[in-house]
């Protein structure tokens, strides 16, 4: 398999990218954190499953130039054997968390690509996003 030097590049963007996504707690609203005498506050809002989907998995999906299988062809191939949401949303995950050709439900699309790399997500993150895709009409 070839791979344009564009396509390398991109490649390369995301790993260093993703790099520290490893490395970011899990906070929710009002998480509280203490360093030594200090207890720090945070009022975050949890990211959403569309943010995470178009900044991280989208790249790669549904670019001009594709780098994985397209989206929407995945998530037809899901909605295929998986009716409810919750098993698609499980299924999903699984995925994700194992990402490998002999797991992949679209077949065709993943003869023309490499393994998904594993991704440094958190379960609630890999949730949030499968409910987007579940939810959205065109990805």
């Amino acid at each position: 398999m070839k791979f344009s030097e564009k396509s390398l590049i991109r490649i390369i963007i995301i790993g260093i990218l993703l790099l520290p996504l490893s490395k970011i707690p899990a906070f929710s609203v009002n998480s509280k954190l203490t360093y030594g005498e200090k207890t720090h506050i945070f009022d975050l809002q949890p990211v959403s499953g569309e943010k995470i989907y178009k900044t991280q998995c989208g790249f790669c999906h549904t670019s001009e130039e594709l780098i994985a299988p397209d989206m929407n062809k995945i998530k037809s191939a899901y909605l295929d054997k998986y009716k409810t949401k919750d098993a698609f949303v499980k299924a999903v995950i699984e995925f994700v968390k194992n990402p490998n050709k002999k797991n992949a439900l679209y077949k065709e699309g993943i003869e023309n690509f490499a393994d998904m790399p594993k991704m440094p997500f958190k379960e609630t993150q890999l949730k949030a996003v499968a409910n987007y895709i579940y939810k959205s009409s065109e990805l």
